[in-house]
């Protein structure tokens, strides 16, 4: 589940009280009327240990608790707790009246999407020399309700796409700890699924498999372009193609160039690489063609078999390298500053491009 709707609602203040002092040898003391506690704010955070937005499919109304009121003898209110929604990195919170942007959680931290009411003041606080006995007393403010809309950008190094069946699914359970739902037919993966790739000491890749791509996936349909928006923040784009039929590995891959043209120019600044699955049904000659094809067109391209696990140990190696050169590009810029320009020079350092007889 990659969005959702929740209602939310910050407490009311608690209210000040009329209140004067009266004790035994002092009938006509002066006011002591307390003021009331603050309203919890409900605040959304971001957290790395939740993963999905399903937990709100069954829970849609977050309500802060009322601050307590104000007592006798200068006693204020409890302050109420804070509301303290998790969500995973990468969401994206929205007014779902106006669709506008409200804060785009990327990282660990956390937003005041309401705040609480403040406390009403009680009678003593509005004594002064030339009213020493008032007798009123302030309402707490009430809390504030909105709805928003949490849209989820998976974070990735790597957005593994292709056409339904291409084998997304096999490739991210045989390089990572990820169990996706495996099966042969269309739109296995209804939604996109991690995997992390542990390639030695301090190095990972993370990995997502999105649902598979059909022609008129910008406009709506298959899947739709909602899974498109997982990879605007993946770093490299992996196309995985499935070899199985010669004839379709070019069609294929221009339908998929195609989509996400359509969906958003910018994706095509993103660093391709081209994957061609299922290679254990060709024979050695058949690799040639395709390789001079795609590497005339300046893509690095790799011939695998995710299902014998054949040309995986390559392939990470060098998705993991190209990775570090676009991390290394984020960590020095401002997320709203981003558009990806990489020095060609330093892919050619790390990419090294290996043929992978089948």
């Amino acid at each position: 589940m990659d969005q959702s709707y929740i209602i939310v609602r910050s407490g009311k203040g608690g209210d000040g009280i009329i209140s004067f002092r009266r004790e035994k040898f002092l009938p006509k003391g002066g006011p002591d009327g307390g003021n009331g506690g603050r309203g919890g704010d409900v605040i959304i955070k971001a957290s790395k240990d939740v993963s999905t937005l399903y937990s709100f499919k069954y829970r849609r109304h977050y309500f802060a608790g009322n601050g307590e009121n104000g007592s006798s003898r200068q006693k204020h209110g409890k302050d109420a707790k804070d509301l303290i929604i998790l969500v995973p990195l990468g969401t994206t919170i929205l007014d779902k009246e106006t669709g506008e942007v409200i804060k785009d959680l990327e990282n660990d931290g956390d937003f005041v999407i309401s705040k609480g009411g403040k406390g009403g003041r009680g009678n003593k606080s509005f004594a002064t020399s030339q009213e020493h006995a008032p007798r009123y007393a302030e309402k707490g403010e009430s809390g504030r309700e909105r709805t928003v809309e949490l849209k989820l950008k998976i974070l990735s190094d790597v957005g593994i796409i292709g056409a339904p069946n291409a084998g997304k699914s096999t490739l991210l359970t045989a390089i990572s700890n990820a169990r996706p739902k495996i099966a042969d037919y269309p739109f296995t993966t209804l939604a996109p699924k991690i995997g992390i790739a542990n390639l030695g000491i301090g190095k990972r890749l993370i990995l997502a498999d999105l649902p598979g791509l059909i022609r008129g996936a910008s406009e709506g349909k298959g899947m739709g372009n909602r899974f498109l928006s997982h990879i605007e923040r993946t770093k490299v784009l992996l196309f995985l193609i499935d070899g199985t039929v010669r004839e379709d590995i070019k069609r294929t891959y221009k339908m998929l160039i195609n989509e996400l043209r359509s969906y958003n120019e910018e994706l095509m600044n993103k660093k391709r690489v081209i994957v061609v699955n299922k290679i254990d049904t060709w024979k050695r000659k058949r690799t040639k063609e395709f390789e001079e094809y795609f590497l005339n067109m300046g893509e690095p391209v790799f011939f695998i078999s995710a299902i014998k696990k054949e040309g995986l140990r390559e392939l990470l190696q060098n998705l993991y390298e190209i990775s570090l050169v676009y991390k290394k590009v984020d960590e020095e810029t401002p997320y709203e500053e981003r558009v990806v320009e990489v020095d060609e020079r330093l892919l050619d350092k790390v990419l090294k491009i290996e043929r992978v007889d089948a």
